[in-house]
């Protein structure tokens, strides 16, 4: 186990709002499941298109290669 320590800056951690919170509690595990897999898509297709754009010159396997990397840290 590292024993090194990091500071957390805890004004920076965002909470849950108390709504939202309560509405996810009724769902059911498998509907909490599909809404974190729409947002990894929606974050890896977003991811995709900055970088094609920042990078128009890249091949689709370079993109994909890129976007593994950053989703992967």
């Amino acid at each position: 186990m590292n024993q090194d320590r990091v500071a957390v800056d805890t004004a920076r951690i965002e909470r849950l709002d108390p709504a939202v919170a309560r509405i996810l509690r009724g769902k059911s595990g498998m509907e909490r499941l599909r809404l974190a897999h729409e947002a990894w898509e929606l974050a890896r297709d977003r991811l995709t298109a900055f970088l094609q754009a920042k990078h128009p010159h890249w091949t689709s396997e370079q993109i994909r290669q890129e976007v593994v990397t950053r989703l992967a840290r």
